[in-house]
């Protein structure tokens, strides 16, 4: 038919008269449409709704040729294509024929015409009938929406021109509040995931977008029928502003971080929630989207101080069940690109142990196992450390700045093809998640020594809260670090500390602690001074973790501990 009318070669006039002749055969089509559903008798409903989906691509076909004519720009699109259709769809009350037609509108119009009526789009979702499948149409907006401004940077300029995130975030909470009562929320949160795509493409700066969708799946999870679901009071849906979001961030991270610890909820201003969220069932069908939607933004944002930005990430794994939070905390570290140093103060570091709290923490409820198992000791004892002699060269490494337990390559060790029960399986990830947890001493800033030398008694102090078994794994790295730093500061505060940590580690992993003496010993000969004083405490103490190593006791029973050495510097001296 297309062929047939005149278009954008002749006057605006006519193609005005154009558009308006097929808007009434559409009209006319769609009524005839919705009228087939309902001249049957109720036994025949289902044959009709099979019948009427046959007929869909003739109804639909007069949208495409309305999109196909020349001569259709926005403005002629904004004030007289769009809002026929929209009139027509609303007033006909059947949800078939919207969620088509609107699908159809979505997929045959330009992304342009899209970006600059969005507003009308997602109002008009809001009147639609509640059997609309919601997430189907929001999924179709936002996908082609995200394509567009990941295709050139012009495109991702169009969209934040648009300020297309604001409209959204204007509009998509009224439209779930009227459709939560109908759907599951399943299909809910699919539709935030959907826009949470948009705005990793489009605003890839933009955190506090990012953070206020985790609050959007928050608010679904704590509604229930009646209840308001938006990003303000009073049912008023409040955007964040950049310089709102990240004002006074500094003293915020602290606010958090006590906020949390007193069981708080920090992504509401440090304030209790008023609405408690039920902890999610391990692998429903919430649980799995949640988990997609935060795998999403760790993969776009590598950066672990971005993702410190994110306040309310912890009211979001909240609601997720217990192995679900471990595993996301370990994916917190897991996927970090690059161990560069970006903590650079206590909150920070802080908000960061807050954030991995459940790979720490959750080991201590946990039934007794072996330590260590026999497959992860065989990988700590074949780590760098073991390889390298305790002398002159793990001194030099020391002297250059590189620790034997540096920052991980990307590839991770897969303890999914040895063989074991999941209980055992298990533990090794567990055991994986404590390695990288320790390595948490690469992200601290190491320009101040003061600082530094705080925020490795900060790590120590939360490590040992943790329990034994994880201070097997935790705790090497850091004696590393703190070595590093009493070389290169040439303080024996430093050295007593890492003493402190070398006597933790000795209690129930003296091998290791063998080693750490060793390379103490020559830390301190090398920085002199008052440091001279450390040499033979170390030797002493290097001499009975040797001798308890050799023991055929010690190799039997797991119960008997080393006999504590307390140092007193006016003991000894060199």
């Amino acid at each position: 038919m297309k062929d047939k009318l005149p278009d954008g070669e002749r006057s605006k006039e006519q193609l005005e008269r154009t558009i308006g002749f097929v808007l009434e055969n559409f009209t006319a089509m769609n009524r005839l449409w919705v009228r087939l559903q309902y001249d049957c008798p109720p036994e025949m409903n289902k044959l009709r709704t099979k019948q009427r989906r046959e007929l869909s691509l003739l109804v639909g076909s007069s949208i495409m040729t309305i999109s196909q004519l020349r001569g259709v720009d926005l403005s002629l699109y904004k004030t007289l294509i769009l809002p026929k259709l929209l009139d027509q769809i609303v007033s006909c009350k059947e949800s078939l024929a919207q969620e088509y037609l609107m699908e159809c509108i979505v997929q045959v119009f330009p992304d342009e015409h899209h970006i600059g009526t969005l507003e009308e789009l997602l109002k008009a979702l809001s009147k639609f009938e509640k059997g609309v499948d919601l997430r189907l149409v929001i999924a179709a907006l936002t996908d082609r929406l995200s394509r567009f401004a990941a295709n050139s940077p012009e495109n991702c300029e169009a969209v934040r021109n648009a300020r297309t995130f604001d409209v959204f975030a204007a509009c998509l909470p009224d439209v779930v509040k009227k459709f939560a009562p109908f759907i599951q929320r399943t299909e809910l949160l699919k539709a935030y995931a959907s826009l949470l795509r948009v705005v990793l493409a489009a605003y890839p700066d933009r955190m506090d977008f990012v953070d206020q969708i985790l609050y959007f799946c928050v608010t679904i999870l704590q509604a229930t029928e009646g209840s308001s679901i938006t990003t303000g009071e009073e049912d008023k849906v409040t955007t964040i502003t950049s310089e709102e979001f990240f004002e006074g961030d500094d003293g915020g991270m602290a606010e958090y971080a006590r906020a949390s610890t007193a069981g708080k909820d920090p992504g509401n201003g440090g304030n209790a929630s008023s609405e408690t969220v039920e902890e999610l069932a391990e692998c429903s069908a919430e649980e799995n989207v949640l988990v997609q939607v935060i795998s999403m933004v760790f993969e776009a944002h590598k950066d672990i101080s971005d993702r410190l930005k994110l306040h309310h990430f912890m009211a979001f794994i909240r609601v997720l069940s217990s192995p679900t939070r471990r595993k996301v905390a370990a994916m917190l570290l897991e996927s970090i690109s690059e161990y560069k140093q970006c903590i650079q103060d206590e909150a920070t570091l802080e908000k960061l142990f807050v954030y991995v709290d459940p790979l720490i923490s959750d080991r201590s409820i946990r039934k007794k196992q072996p330590l260590v198992h026999p497959l992860l000791e065989k990988l700590v004892e074949n780590s760098a450390f073991d390889r390298e002699s305790p002398t002159a060269s793990g001194q030099a490494r020391i002297r250059e700045g590189h620790d034997m337990e540096g920052p991980p390559s990307s590839a991770q060790p897969s303890f999914l093809s040895f063989g074991q029960t999941q209980e055992q399986t298990e533990e090794l990830e567990m055991d994986a998640g404590q390695q990288r947890v320790g390595r948490i001493v690469h992200l601290l800033d190491s320009s101040s020594p003061e600082r530094l030398f705080v925020f490795h008694r900060m790590c120590f102090d939360r490590f040992r809260e943790a329990g034994e078994k994880n201070l097997r794994l935790t705790l090497p790295p850091l004696v590393f670090a703190s070595l590093r730093l009493a070389f290169s500061w040439m303080s024996s505060k430093a050295l007593e500390q890492a003493l402190e940590m070398i006597n933790c580690l000795e209690e129930f992993n003296p091998k290791k602690a063998l080693r750490f003496y060793l390379e103490m010993t020559k830390t301190a000969k090398s920085i002199g001074g008052s440091a001279r004083a450390y040499v033979l405490h170390c030797i002493e103490r290097a001499l009975v973790s040797r001798f308890w190593l050799g023991s055929k006791q010690s190799r039997i029973s797991g119960e008997r501990r080393l006999p504590k050495g307390k140092f007193d510097s006016t003991d000894c001296c060199c």
